[in-house]
């Protein structure tokens, strides 16, 4: 077991106005009190655990395996805690004995314990609480969490990327993000244009495994680290240019983040695009956690001034987000619990040059839990959404995307599609990969790649599905669909045979509007209408949320219902 070490605070900051109103997560003073606690969810509370008897310890670790299950692979314990959520605190001796007992119950499960924070809740006598992480070790599938990482252009996204992944320090030039790039065009020109996935991976105690034990930057491969963690981090490198805002919203719509990182710059301050993505997180519901960079050459007077005006966009009508600047270790712990319920908007202050804040970042990322149980979505009939197809010598098409249902293994039978005419091809599966290890299984939640025999490449798009076959066959595409939207801005009205580009997970086509002919729409008006694709069908069912766009984003809405060919 290993006590994180705790951060210095960034200078320049102030959280004192920032109260956070949903679940409190530590213990503020001797008079703090948590909210009961929930039967259900990846928290528990223990006052103490002495002098367990065996068939009690056998309870225990039953319900302990039930909050890893919840939290998929991890869960927290309040030890000293009731079940009121009343810190009671331990003495010295009943105290040990509890840790004692929770480190045989992690055992059991091949567990480890991390003590993540320690409170005196009582002088005479001494009575201590605190909060435990149990997190499976290596297990045999490592929890999977994609954080989009977002914001305007020139913000800092791509060298805070490659800061947290390489553990470098930049230059204050740029040097740390050629690691990031893509492309020749990239490198030149500093800007990002095409999503770059990093992968940051934790093991059972929340230690970095892209970096050596002493903390030399060490180059490894995206397999070699997932071999040594319980835990990955996917970071997704988003454009921040206006042009390539049809990329960014791919990747929010399309790979299922289970959180963003909204990037601003100290110097340049909140501008058009950050407000566009931001608006665009809070139409798909994904968390959000701001960052702001290049702290340690901007004035105060323009921090302050920054950091204001990104706290105000988050209390803005339709958010109702509490923006909470994070200090300290503690204020992590708040922050994690929080912004799984959306009422909290941690901010975190860094620089990429001195490193001054990302320990802090780190901790955050190590602890966010996962947004979505996936158990349940494992025994439904698989899907998978096709973000990238290749072609690789000696092996063939393989695809990629992100399994959203059920579980498939290496030598079944798929349905991938819809072709122009809507129709679905069976196709055998010759391999499956994930974070370039071959597996022979893929559950929900991870995002994979896929050997496919004896197809061609140019068959497939981005947009197709792979879906696992039914009995009797009940899958069919679809050229229109029915939707209740909301504007969200249009400088004019929306009318009849309106065409914006409509984007639904990887589905990104023109879609025409239908409208009576003396119907129109204006900014911040709802209605329920019919959409026609322009150009091909596609597979969509009712409830997925969408977005559209002409430029810049138009409106969002719910899929209601689907025309099926």
């Amino acid at each position: 077991m290993q006590d994180e070490e705790r951060s210095s605070a960034s200078p320049g900051t102030d959280s004192s106005d920032d109260e956070v109103c949903g679940k409190q997560t530590r213990l503020r003073g001797c008079d703090d009190k948590l909210e009961a606690e929930d039967d259900e969810g990846y928290v528990e509370y223990k006052w103490k655990l002495v002098k367990v008897a065996k068939e009690r310890l056998q309870h225990l670790i039953t319900q302990m395996k039930y909050r890893v299950m919840e939290g998929n692979g991890e869960c927290l314990y309040e030890i000293g805690v009731d079940d009121s959520g009343h810190p009671k605190g331990l003495e010295e001796d009943e105290y040990q004995e509890s840790i004692r007992t929770i480190r045989t119950m992690a055992d059991h499960l091949s567990c480890e314990v991390t003590i993540l924070c320690e409170k005196i809740v009582n002088t005479s006598p001494e009575m201590t609480c605190c909060e435990l992480l149990i997190r499976k070790i290596n297990p045999s599938s490592s929890l999977d969490l994609r954080i989009a990482v977002c914001g305007n252009v020139d913000s800092g996204k791509s060298t805070l990327t490659g800061v947290l992944t390489t553990g470098e320090l930049d230059n204050g030039r740029g040097s740390v993000r050629q690691a990031v790039f893509c492309h020749k065009h990239e490198v030149e020109t500093g800007r990002t244009s095409a999503i770059s996935r990093q992968t940051l991976g934790f093991d059972a105690q929340g230690i970095v495994q892209n970096y050596t034990t002493e903390g030399v930057p060490h180059i490894y491969t995206t397999s070699q680290i997932a071999e040594k963690s319980s835990k990955i981090v996917t970071l997704f490198d988003l454009a921040g240019h206006e042009r390539y805002l049809k990329t960014t919203v791919f990747g929010m719509t399309g790979y299922a983040p289970d959180y963003a990182a909204v990037v601003v710059s100290a110097n340049n301050g909140v501008q058009r695009m950050t407000k566009e993505h931001l608006g665009l997180c809070f139409a798909v519901k994904i968390p959000v956690f701001g960052v702001i960079t290049r702290i340690d050459n901007c004035p105060e007077e323009v921090f302050k001034n920054t950091l204001a005006t990104f706290k105000s966009l988050f209390r803005q009508t339709g958010s109702k987000k509490i923006p909470y600047v994070v200090k300290t270790p503690e204020d992590v712990l708040i922050s994690v619990k929080n912004i799984q319920d959306d009422k909290v908007a941690p901010i975190f202050c860094v620089s990429n040059v001195t490193g001054e804040g990302l320990d802090l970042l780190r901790r955050f990322m190590n602890l966010l839990p996962s947004k979505k149980d996936w158990s349940a979505a494992a025994s439904e009939n698989f899907e998978c959404l096709i973000d990238k197809t290749y072609s690789v010598s000696g092996v063939g098409t393989v695809v990629s995307g992100v399994v959203t249902k059920g579980k498939i293994s290496t030598g079944d039978h798929i349905l991938i599609g819809p072709d122009y005419r809507g129709g679905f091809k069976s196709v055998p599966l010759k391999g499956i990969h994930i974070r370039g290890c071959p597996v022979r299984e893929v559950a929900a939640g991870t995002h994979a790649s896929f050997a496919l025999k004896k197809e061609k490449r140019c068959s497939i798009r981005k947009g197709s599905v792979i879906l696992g076959k039914l009995h009797p066959p009940a899958i069919t595409a679809c050229t229109s669909f029915e939707a209740s939207i909301v504007i969200l801005f249009h400088s004019t009205t929306i009318k009849n045979n309106y065409q914006p580009v409509v984007h639904c997970r990887t589905i990104r086509q023109s879609a025409r509007v239908h409208l009576e002919e003396d119907e129109h729409l204006r900014t911040g008006e709802k209605s329920t209408v019919k959409f026609t694709f322009a150009f091909r069908p596609e597979y969509l069912t009712p409830g997925l949320r969408l977005v559209f766009r002409d430029g810049s984003m138009k409106g969002l809405g719910t899929v209601t219902k689907v025309f099926p060919l």
